[in-house]
């Protein structure tokens, strides 16, 4: 991956180093996001200034990480730091290897973390965590405020005889946080399983992408050969296009099930099918936006705003691709193009 394309371009590496220590000194919060995109960073360093700023930006990591984190959590933080680097760094022949190993990190990264959290919060995990969220809150200055917050989001839900007021909240009678409290306890109980499923995928996919798609783009500004091709040329091949859609079946497994390991499976397979579908109506949206001459810099906005916005509109162009290839992309039996 480095030979003779990493060279040092600059004092990028300076200023993440300086935004890791940043977010260290900002809470732990903040330190989380910075690890969390860690893995993108050093895969675009790794590009244009080469093992050295890539070990740098590591090493500030695991220190940053040292400083804020309790010893119990360091046994995770610190191989996430250190494999991020190799990652990044090794050179690999097949180029799907490099995305393969990312995603296996951020799995990896996911079910440490996740088995950190069982062991603090006991099982079943939504329940635990959901409890200790609404004990930090209840313990919080600014729990009032919370609590209206979550009430104004329809996440809590109070039961009075008269109609509310705003004197009503200001006091905030114990009797009354109680009953909000218990309500926000309730409902975070019932989002956190697909919340905590959703964030695994997301997250993966996520970084798996930036990690191939902004080498590559820096690789093209420079008048080089992208290692993949660009994205409106992705497509998800046939086998493993009907493979996918067999996910579809997590979700009764989410529906049908009263609780335990098949709910969580049956969300990750939804949220696996969601991300990858989403990702092909993405491409399918750059590839007529090009074809419609429109810039690149507004194409990846509009895909970005439509993703946000419309979730469910990529999702229906990807599979409305996958069934019919409308950019004629895939092989047919014979080898050639359809």
């Amino acid at each position: 991956m480095l030979g003779k394309e990493a060279q040092p371009r600059g004092l990028s590496f300076l200023v993440l180093i300086a935004l890791t220590a940043l977010a260290a000194v900002r809470g732990i919060s903040a330190l989380t996001l910075a690890l969390a995109v860690l893995p993108i960073a050093v895969a675009v360093l790794a590009y244009t200034d080469g093992w050295m700023a890539v070990a740098a930006l590591c090493a500030s990591a695991g220190v940053a990480c040292i400083w804020r984190f309790p010893a119990p959590m360091l046994v995770g933080l610190l191989p996430w730091c250190a494999l991020c680097g190799v990652i990044a760094l090794v050179p690999l022949k097949n180029r799907f290897a490099r995305p393969l190993l990312w995603a296996g990190l951020c799995v990896a990264g996911w079910a440490a973390m996740l088995g950190m959290m069982l062991s603090l919060f006991g099982a079943p995990l939504n329940e635990g965590v959901a409890r200790a969220m609404c004990d930090l809150i209840n313990e919080s200055p600014q729990r009032n405020t919370i609590l209206l917050n979550a009430y104004n989001a329809g996440l809590s839900r109070l039961d009075l005889s008269g109609p509310l007021s705003s004197l009503t909240f200001v006091l905030m009678p114990d009797a009354t946080r109680l009953q909000l409290l218990y309500s926000l306890r309730v409902t975070l109980e019932e989002m956190l399983p697909s919340a905590m499923c959703n964030g695994i995928v997301v997250h993966t996919a996520l970084t798996v992408l930036l990690c191939t798609v902004l080498p590559d783009w820096r690789r093209r500004r420079n008048g080089e050969k992208g290692v993949f091709p660009p994205m409106e040329e992705w497509y998800i091949p046939r086998g493993l296009g009907l493979a996918l859609l067999v996910l579809c079946v997590g979700w009764l497994f989410a529906t049908l099930s009263t609780g335990g390991v098949e709910v969580y499976m049956g969300l990750l397979c939804v949220a696996v099918f969601r991300a990858a579908y989403t990702l092909q109506g993405i491409c399918l949206l750059l590839w007529m936006e090009k074809k419609m001459g429109i810039r690149s810099a507004v194409r990846n906005l509009w895909a970005v705003v439509l993703s946000m916005l419309a979730p469910i509109v990529p999702i229906i162009m990807g599979l409305i691709d996958q069934r019919r290839d409308s950019r004629h992309l895939r092989p047919d039996e014979e080898g050639t193009i359809e």
